[in-house]
């Protein structure tokens, strides 16, 4: 027998007291950490801020790095004064465009090697492999197009 939950939010209304007393703590504790991390000159990491809370937290409990994720408003807080963060999303900029050329797919060869072709498409993201596959199918279908209509021109 499957013991699926049928339990809902409503079912505990003193709960939803409970998660915003914690959510609320965590976001002070967060936020002075951080406050204090940027007086201090230190950098303002997941890692760091979860350091700092410890020592701040009169319990020495400290909040989770993630606590910090989860929680909407700390994680703004946390992305509005973290260098690392803005860095890392700069750095996430899209990489290399590959645009397939012509003459590129025209230049296939057979006989290449491939395992050195699969280390090459291996380095590639997703979203670029998708990208590739759809030029080469759309090539492929462009000289498929133009061949049939070479063969019926020669019945002519």
């Amino acid at each position: 027998m499957s013991q699926i939950s049928t339990l809902k939010n409503d079912d505990f209304p003193w709960l939803h007291e409970v998660h915003e007393k914690n959510k609320t703590r965590s976001f002070q504790l967060g936020k002075s950490a951080i406050d204090t991390l940027v007086k201090e000159g230190k950098s303002v990491t997941l890692n760091n801020i979860h350091n700092k809370s410890k020592d701040l937290d009169p319990a020495g409990k400290g909040i989770h790095s993630n606590t910090i994720k989860t929680n909407e408003l700390l994680y703004a807080y946390y992305k509005e004064h973290s260098r690392t963060y803005k860095q890392r999303q700069t750095k996430k900029a899209p990489s290399r465009q590959n645009v397939i050329q012509v003459a590129d797919l025209r230049r296939l060869s057979p006989h290449r090697d491939l395992v050195h072709l699969r280390q090459k498409y291996m380095k590639l993201t997703k979203q670029e492999l998708v990208s590739r596959l759809i030029q080469a199918e759309q090539f492929i279908a462009e000289n498929h197009s133009k061949w049939t209509a070479s063969i019926f021109e020669g019945f002519t």
